[in-house]
């Protein structure tokens, strides 16, 4: 995003001259996104800066596509040499799936969960014992906080923490440098550890559930064994059928190096116009053929015309507060107003979209619930939907004015986990392949062989244990033995139990998404009511009470044109409206400072229509949050037969393979009644607060710790100059010690006045005033009105969890 800079300011232009190499570190991070086109027209606008041309390199460990990201790198006009070294390092992988043993009830009694999550968790903990230093992934930053939260309910003390991109820096800079130490055993992180900050040496990775896509595990594989010689050793813990097939295939094609191909954006034109104008910014006016010529050779705008370019410069031209003009000629763009052009350009460097966040508000109680994503809300953000929240179902009654407002429904079925925004798409690919293992070992059974002959023989083909094949194929061999035809990648099977219809369709989460929406959208015309929906790689889930198999069924063989509607879902969808907003906002037709209501998404639909922007976020809603093209090529497969599609018709109970969505939503909810639920809750935040990590200074001597809150002696003493007079701080050492430097130069900082007025609650309630600061959102002040209430720990804790809702809902306030 800075890089641009360097081509504005006259001397920063003049180094240029000297540039010989430039370096793109992890470029697969770049490639498939707005960021990477971004740099990639930069990088044609440094040569031209330079007046030279200079070497390029890109490194990457996962690039399933090498000739289509050299071309990205080093744009259309020059060789690229690929250098393969993928064959230097060893990769072990192997993939668990814990059964419950002797233990494991009275474990999950413990932990407030199944014996079946149970498992996993003893499962991770003994790896993680047994090994000097361990990462466990997670695809989600919720999952990574649960699990957490259960190892802290079974040991407090238990070496490892939490780690992801919502905990404050500070937070996750401590986790890494005690990791490196020694300090830790393992941390739960997510994707915000698997590029290269360094965390000293970590012998084994643990992936917690499927990784979803193979660059994704090979990328977390490769945190570990990261010496000369060594071999990068990863362990997947699956939790069902699905989960473990998905597993298995992603273990095998990332051993055998088939990554998923890199889709790069396609001439995007939000990006089209911030490079014009940042050009503006360097000179006043610039030559529309010369502009052309040099963004054309930037591999993304290859097929870019000099019509597509005059559109958007026409676009930008019309906007209410323009900051450029086509010369009458048009043949130059010109700036209008510096002061204009120059706040786009500024407040628009960055092509990384702003994700924003909603309150969840209980509507009879105004309580808050928690806090949902906005890339959740975009896709399920409809009032009647239900979601899975701190263990418990809740429906959307409305949203408005950045909360959502729910209540409580006792029916758990459909019901959505909150995380599901956030986590990766499978891609159709895989869930092809899990659909062909099924296929052979239907086939394998239907033909007289015996489940352990069928699984020992496909367990030897895939390079994976017999024990983890079965639990992946249990679910087959209970649908062939009873006659019902088993889902696969060559046979789609729909079936309806209640008001609930299954489409088992092996087709990856953004084919399987826009079949979900195309149905939804047709049946709620046909019916005249609205059809709920949720998916997952393998089926998609509708919900009506007037939706029958037979009908869906039909739509899919092609009785009606399900095509003519895909546009129209697209453009219906909460995705495009999200997608709308923040390409407006990068083409200069909307201030950050707007706030997204639904009023002004309808109106900004309405305005936009037939323009670039209204185009460009038609584009990337089609390819980022679905795949109308795949979905096309499968509608045709089973429109013409090659993907068979069977009704069920109307069941007592779901097919085997089809459990998995009943099982699943039971195994998202806490197993628990309303009252040992706000034991869980009480004793999740209680194990949570005693984890958490603060630094104490001592306020006479300047003695700084970093501590977990369950190390503090009671009361705190300075172990220095035995002072009681000790601070409590979020940030690190290091901005505590400058912090006591600048207080005994004479200038108390921002900082310095906390660690004083914190002191003062430690002295006078020892170490019950730092769990209290151990709160998310608690000043000293309301630190100090929690410690004048309490009258033990379990009182203590409520109040915290009290005051920590109310902080969260003055963070929501309008």
């Amino acid at each position: 995003e800075l890089l641009p800079l360097f081509l504005i300011g006259r001397k920063l232009r003049r180094c240029l001259r000297v540039l010989r190499c430039v370096i793109v570190d992890e470029v697969h991070e770049l490639a498939d996104n707005k960021r990477g086109v971004q740099l990639s027209v930069t990088l044609e606008r440094l040569r031209e800066a330079s007046g030279r041309d200079f070497q390029l390199v890109g490194l990457s460990a996962t690039i399933g596509s090498p000739q289509e990201v050299a071309r990205f790198l080093v744009g259309t006009e020059r060789p690229c040499e690929i250098v393969d070294v993928s064959v230097a390092r060893k990769m072990e992988i192997s993939v668990i799936h814990p059964v419950p043993g002797r233990g494991d009830e009275r474990l999950a009694q413990r932990l407030f969960t199944f014996p079946e999550v149970a498992a996993r968790i003893r499962e991770m903990r003994n790896l993680i014992l047994s090994h000097r230093s361990t990462l466990v992934f997670t695809n989600t930053r919720p999952m990574a906080e649960v699990l957490g939260s259960r190892f802290y309910l079974w040991d407090v003390k238990f070496p490892i923490s939490v780690h992801h991109g919502s905990l404050s820096a500070a937070t996750r800079v401590g986790a890494e440098r005690r990791l490196k130490q020694g300090e830790l055993k393992g941390i739960i992180c997510t994707s915000s550890m698997e590029l290269g900050i360094d965390i000293g040496h970590v012998d084994l990775v643990i992936q917690y559930n499927s990784p979803r896509q193979a660059t994704r595990l090979i990328q977390r594989v490769g945190r570990s064994g990261h010496r000369i010689g060594e071999t990068a050793k990863g362990v997947v813990i699956v939790q069902d059928p699905d989960d473990a097939l998905e597993s298995i295939v992603i273990a095998r094609r990332a051993l055998g190096q088939e990554l998923e191909e890199v889709d790069i954006p396609e001439k995007p034109l939000d990006v089209l116009l911030h490079s014009i104008c940042s050009m503006l910014v360097e000179r006043r006016e610039v030559e529309i053929e010369k502009a052309l010529e040099v963004i054309r050779r930037a591999y993304p705008f290859r097929n870019l015309s000099l019509e597509d370019m005059m559109r958007v410069l026409e676009f930008a031209e019309g906007l209410e507060g323009r900051f450029l003009k086509i010369s009458e000629d048009r043949k130059k763009v010109l700036r209008t107003g510096r002061t204009r052009l120059f706040d786009y350009y500024f407040s628009n460097l960055s092509m990384i979209p702003e994700f924003k966040q909603y309150l969840v508000v209980d509507d009879e109680t105004g309580q808050p619930v928690g806090v949902l994503d906005e890339e959740f809300v975009a896709e399920y953000g409809e009032p009647e939907v239900r979601f899975v929240m701190g263990g418990e179902v809740w429906k959307i009654l409305q949203v408005y004015k950045g909360k959502i407002y729910v209540k409580k429904e006792k029916d758990p079925l459909g019901a959505i986990p909150t995380w599901i925004g956030e986590e990766i798409p499978v891609p159709l690919e895989v869930a092809r392949e899990v659909g062909r293992i099924r296929r052979k070992a239907a086939e394998m059974l239907g033909g007289g062989m015996r489940f352990e002959e069928v699984c020992g023989r496909l367990a030897g083909e895939l390079g994976v244990e017999r024990k983890t094949l079965e639990a992946g194929l249990e679910n087959v061999k209970r649908q062939v033995e009873v006659g019902f035809p088993v889902p696969s990648d060559r046979t789609v099977t729909v079936e309806s139990v209640g008001d609930t219809c299954v489409v088992n369709v092996c087709g990856g989460t953004l084919v399987n998404r826009t079949i979900a929406r195309l149905l939804a959208h047709r049946l709620s015309g046909q019916l005249g009511i609205s059809v709920g929906f949720s998916v997952d790689p393998y089926r998609v889930v509708l919900r009506s009470d007037l939706v029958r198999s037979r009908d869906v069924a039909e739509i899919l063989r092609g009785g009606a044109d399900i095509e003519s509607g895909l546009r129209e879902m697209v453009e219906e969808s909460r995705f495009f409206r999200w997608r709308l907003a923040q390409v407006a906002r990068r083409m200069g037709v909307l201030s950050r400072e707007v706030e997204l209501t639904s009023t002004v998404l309808d109106r900004l639909v309405k305005a936009m229509h037939g323009t670039p922007a209204f185009d460009e976020a038609f584009r990337e809603t089609s390819v980022k949050d679905f795949d109308v093209e795949r979905t096309r090529a499968v509608l045709g497969e089973m429109r013409d037969g090659r993907m068979e599609v069977i009704d069920l018709g109307n069941l007592k109970k779901p097919s085997p393979i089809s459990e998995t969505v009943w099982r699943r939503t039971r195994l998202l909810l806490e197993p628990a009644a309303p009252k040992r639920l706000k034991m869980l809750a009480m004793a999740s935040a209680k194990a949570r607060l005693l984890a958490e990590v603060r630094v104490l200074v001592c306020t006479e001597c300047g003695f700084v710790k970093e501590m977990r809150v369950y190390e503090v002696d009671d009361p705190p003493k300075c172990p220095t100059c035995g002072s009681g007079k000790i601070g409590v701080c979020e940030e690190g050492e290091e901005e505590a010690r400058r912090a006591f430097e600048l207080h005994m130069q004479g200038r108390d900082t921002r900082l310095w006045r906390q660690i004083e007025k914190t002191a003062g609650l430690v002295s006078s309630h020892g170490r019950m005033a730092v769990i209290v600061l151990a709160g998310r959102g608690i000043s000293p002040s309301a630190a100090r009105e929690i410690l004048e209430k309490a009258r033990d720990e379990r009182r203590l804790v409520e109040l915290i969890v009290a005051k920590e809702r109310e902080a969260a809902m003055r963070r929501f306030a309008p």
